[in-house]
């Protein structure tokens, strides 16, 4: 099975190394899901830290542009994270240029790239949030800063880090606190490696799944996880294997 103009991405190796049943129904089953208020949360509050780090606006400024943009997406329908978003922003930038006073302004904001590598058939697609000449930082917009990054999280900058050639750490910000984590040069490598093999194997199933109804027959579905909305869940139980 070939599909036309697909690239790896860290998001859809974390969905085949994850939960492979994910991946099939993000990629072969045809359907988009709808951006939730959390992930739109997270699209905003990303915004908010780039103007406050490119234009060094004013807290009251970038609240209502955060929101504001997060409103829109939605056409003014409000939710709990709307309430949020203007905090998360604040939080994310303050981080950022507390724990790198000297930093500057980020010479680049999500910046795509597309790299091409001897051991995959298809490329590898990255996309960063901020940039500096020997710096990438990612940005978390949560509810609950965790005590450790998340796993997935760690992959995909360990990706970025190896394939662009610089160091990455990893921001994390409610509307409370933030959590700044610096990766290794150990992490970066060992989950860059895991990365990779996912990518390899995925590759291996689509060399041998003739079509999308085999790859449902060679993976159960499974549902479980904060990753699958409601309609989502029940939408791939109904097609499933029909």
């Amino acid at each position: 099975m070939k599909i036309n103009d697909y690239r790896h991405s860290a998001s859809k190796g974390n969905d085949w190394y994850e939960n492979p049943s994910l991946w099939i129904f993000r990629n072969l089953l045809g359907k988009r899901s709808e951006t939730s208020p959390r992930m739109a949360m997270g699209n905003s509050a990303e915004f908010g830290c780039a103007l406050d780090l490119f234009f060094d606006r004013s807290d009251a400024d970038v609240v209502e542009h955060c929101t504001n943009h997060m409103v829109n997406q939605f056409d003014g329908e409000w939710f709990d994270e709307t309430d949020k978003v203007g905090g998360i922003a604040l939080n994310l930038s303050k981080a950022i240029k507390e724990e790198f006073p000297d930093i500057g302004k980020p010479h680049l904001f999500q910046r795509k790239r597309r790299h091409k590598l001897g051991s995959l058939e298809y490329p590898v697609t990255t996309m960063t949030d901020f940039e500096w000449e020997d710096l990438i930082i990612d940005t978390k917009a949560t509810l609950a800063v965790p005590s450790q990054p998340r796993e997935g999280h760690v992959r995909q900058q360990a990706l970025y880090s190896v394939l662009i050639g610089k160091p990455a750490v990893l921001v994390y910000a409610s509307h409370k606190k933030y959590k700044v984590f610096e990766l290794s040069d150990e992490i970066i490598r060992s989950n860059y490696e895991t990365m990779i093999n996912s990518f390899e194997s995925l590759e291996v199933f689509m060399a041998n799944a003739a079509n999308t109804k085999t790859a449902m027959q060679m993976i159960p579905l499974n549902t479980d996880g904060y990753k699958w909305s409601e309609e989502d869940r029940e939408y791939a139980k109904e097609n499933w294997n029909n």
